[in-house]
């Protein structure tokens, strides 16, 4: 199967989904109904966007069949993915015991040190932002509860 089609697919299939979530939403309650239709309407946007980018592209490059799998590139192949459930896992737990906030701010700056190149400032800063809007967001507007640990 083309690569090209594949993405088409798989573009139409999200936008099919995001129209019959986004044309659910309004069944909703006035008061619960606006966040919903807020995030059907972004993945409505941007599967859009993906099926305009498919639809654009003219290069139907056939994918790689490669049947010869040795052992050493499939422990290469899987190396990342096992690392991220880990780290993952790891965080899920350290939620429970440390906070929140303090378990974000570890996974946060410990997963971009591993995958990016990005220096210590520019972690920081990504993630105070993204604390800072999932606090503003969750606790001060919406006034939930994030979870608490030792720390805070």
């Amino acid at each position: 199967m083309k690569k090209t089609s594949k993405e088409l697919f798989f573009a139409v299939s999200i936008t099919l989904i995001s129209l019959l979530l986004l044309i659910t939403s309004f069944t909703y309650p006035a008061e619960s109904s606006q966040f919903p239709r807020f995030l059907c309407g972004l993945m409505l946007l941007f599967s859009v966007l993906i099926l305009v980018k498919g639809l654009r592209s003219k290069t139907g490059t056939k994918e790689k069949s490669n049947t010869e799998v040795s052992s050493g590139s499939i422990m290469v192949k899987l190396k990342a993915p096992v690392l991220v459930f880990s780290l993952t896992i790891a965080y899920l737990a350290g939620i429970m015991y440390i906070g929140y906030f303090v378990s974000s701010t570890i996974f946060l700056i410990g997963t971009m040190s591993i995958f990016g190149r990005q220096g210590l400032f520019t972690k920081t800063i990504a993630t105070a932002g993204f604390l800072l809007v999932v606090y503003a967001l969750f606790v001060s507007f919406l006034g939930l509860r994030l979870p608490e640990g030792l720390l805070f």
